[in-house]
C-alpha cells in the first residue's frame, strides 16, 4: 500500500484515443519529469484506472486493489514505459523500440500461456481477464491491450504533444491536432506566448 494520496482520475487524463495510449500517459508529464511525476503509486491506482477506462467493474478494480504491492507496481510501470517507447517512436516517425515491443509480446504470451490468466474469445479483443486478483493476468492484459494499439492504430494520426509530452490518436476531421488538451497545454502554451509579448 502506498502512503500518498490516491491519484483521481477524471476524462483529462484519457485523451489517448486508446487505453494502450492512456497507459503511457499515466505520468504528469513527459518533459522535465519532477520526483512526483508518476501517476501510478499503489495498486488502488491501478485498479482505479481500470475501472475509469472501462476495462473493469468496481468490484474488479477492488480486487486490483489488493494485489500485494512491489512487484505488482513495478511491473505496471515496466510496462507503461516500454508501451511509450514503442508509441513515441510510431509518433515521431521512427520505427519503434525492438525492446520495448519485445516486452509487451514477452508479457502478454505469459497470460496466455501460464494457467488461463487470459481468456481469448471470437467476439472481444484484446484477450479478457480471468482473474482480477492476479497480478499477471492484469500485466499481460495491458501488454495484449498495447499489442493492440500497435496493429489497429492508423500512425500518421498518432502524435505527441509538444507541451507535455502525452501521446494522442488524432481523431480530429483535418487532422490537424496539436495539444493532448486544448484546456491544460493548449491553453498554457497560449498563455505563455502571450506573457513572452509583454
Amino acid at each position: 500500500m502506498s502512503n500518498r494520496l490516491d491519484t483521481i482520475w477524471t476524462p483529462e487524463h484519457f485523451i489517448g484515443g486508446h487505453p494502450g495510449i492512456d497507459l503511457t500517459n499515466t505520468v504528469f508529464t513527459r518533459h522535465a519529469p519532477h520526483a512526483d511525476n508518476d501517476l501510478l503509486n499503489s495498486p488502488r491506482d491501478i485498479g482505479h484506472w481500470l475501472h475509469f477506462a472501462g476495462l473493469a467493474t468496481g468490484v474488479q478494480a477492488k480486487a486490483v486493489s489488493d494485489i500485494p504491492a512491489p512487484d505488482f507496481l513495478g511491473s505496471v510501470r515496466e510496462l507503461r514505459e516500454a508501451s511509450f517507447s514503442v508509441f513515441n517512436a510510431l509518433a515521431a516517425g521512427k520505427p519503434p523500440s525492438t525492446e520495448g515491443l519485445g516486452l509487451l509480446f514477452e508479457r502478454a504470451s505469459k497470460g496466455l500461456l501460464k494457467g488461463g490468466r487470459l481468456k481469448l474469445t471470437q467476439s472481444e479483443r484484446p484477450p479478457q481477464i480471468v482473474r482480477f486478483d492476479d497480478a499477471q493476468a492484469i500485466v499481460a492484459s495491458l501488454a495484449s491491450i498495447s499489442i493492440e494499439a500497435y496493429f489497429v492504430l492508423p500512425r500518421e494520426r498518432l502524435h505527441a504533444c509538444p507541451r507535455c509530452g502525452w501521446l494522442f490518436l488524432d481523431t480530429s476531421r483535418g487532422g490537424k491536432r496539436r495539444w493532448c488538451s486544448m484546456q491544460t497545454c493548449g491553453n498554457r502554451e497560449k498563455a505563455s506566448r502571450h506573457k513572452e509579448k509583454i
